[in-house]
């Protein structure tokens, strides 16, 4: 083979490598929506690579396989000790059985609340009160370390519970910048920020608002609470992410809370007197009552389903007591526990 022709060949050789190389680090797809600025005086810079899930060979994520593993089954959740006369409200986590309890939030920042995790367990969404204008709460997302944050929204309306979407790539959230509380969905980078539910799909008098939704596991549906401001009460409805299929699912119901496979879905209700804790399936069908608390625990909020859809959190306030707690029961209703046993506020968690 003469000089000329290995030459060529070589040339050729480096070509297509310079090509594989570009093609492997030019990894943000066309049309990506850069994160919303922060000013840096209240918020730290977040490096990515410390929040995004890891990626497979193939560049799809794979989440709970190469994610954040040790903090599946945690417990995250917002609290206040009740020890000052401000707002002292920060995000925690803490064991399924309570133990290990730990502030993510800085000391400085009162006003955390309504965390909710990410599927790969390495990020967590949650609420931050300005403090500057009643009102002007935002969605921030933080590191399940609690060492960096970032701000997503910047309305000046109250944009509050987020959620996210079971790729980790959406987060919804409910917000009242159009005049009433309504559901939202937008990139995890605070991106491409839409409105799914409005006044003409769910007719309501001037106290009407929507609140308490979570992503279906499939990412097909995202379930809310609808309250039209009448005495008819809240009622469960789902919707898809695109703002289509809009249907109501029961009614007296509140807080819904999917299983791990999608197919059932567990919330509040008072419909025999008390709040209790009630399943029905996505279908409709099967509506039956799970537990039997009332007179035991008041105020039920917040119902999230364990990773394992074997056991349910709440929080509530035990009879004789003033403090909210977190409590934990099997899905069968047996086995009611508290397990935080704090002085204060246990309140907004995720599972």
């Amino acid at each position: 083979m003469n000089k000329r022709l290995l030459l060529l060949i070589l040339s050729l050789f480096l070509l297509s490598l310079g090509c594989s190389l570009l093609t492997m680090v030019s990894t943000k797809p066309a049309g990506t929506q850069a994160p919303v600025e922060t000013p840096a005086e209240t918020i730290t810079p977040v490096p990515i690579s410390t929040i995004t899930p890891s990626l497979n060979a193939e560049g799809g994520e794979n989440l709970l396989l190469e994610g954040c593993t040790g903090n599946l089954g945690k417990i995250v959740f917002s609290y206040d000790p009740q020890d000052m006369p401000s707002v002292h409200y920060g995000i925690y986590l803490m064991d399924a059985d309570g133990r290990n309890r730990v502030r993510l939030s800085s000391p400085d920042d009162k006003n955390d609340t309504q965390p909710a995790w990410s599927p790969e367990r390495c990020r967590i969404a949650f609420v931050r009160f300005s403090g500057t204008r009643k009102g002007e709460d935002d969605i921030y997302v933080m590191s399940a370390d609690g060492k960096t944050i970032r701000r997503l929204t910047t309305d000046p309306g109250r944009d509050t519970f987020p959620d996210w979407s079971p790729d980790g790539k959406q987060i919804s959230f409910i917000s009242d910048r159009d005049g009433s509380r309504n559901l939202f969905v937008m990139d995890a980078d605070g991106g491409n920020q839409r409105q799914l539910t409005n006044q003409q799909q769910l007719p309501r008098t001037a106290r009407g608002y929507v609140q308490w939704q979570q992503w279906s596991p499939d990412g097909q549906e995202i379930a809310f609470t609808y309250n039209p401001g009448t005495e008819q009460g809240t009622s469960i409805y789902v919707i898809r992410p695109d703002g289509s299929g809009l249907r109501q699912l029961v009614d007296r119901a509140a807080e819904p809370a999917w299983s791990p496979d999608g197919q059932k879905i567990y919330f509040i209700s008072n419909r025999t007197g008390g709040l209790e804790i009630w399943v029905i399936n996505r279908d409709g069908t099967g509506l039956k009552q799970v537990s039997s608390v009332y007179g035991v625990v008041f105020g039920h909020h917040s119902l999230r389903v364990s990773p394992d859809g074997k056991q349910l959190a709440f929080y509530g306030t035990e009879v004789g007591r003033v403090d909210t707690e977190i409590y934990v029961l099997n899905v069968d209703g047996s086995g009611l526990k508290n397990i935080s046993h704090a002085k204060g506020q246990d309140e907004w968690l995720d599972w």
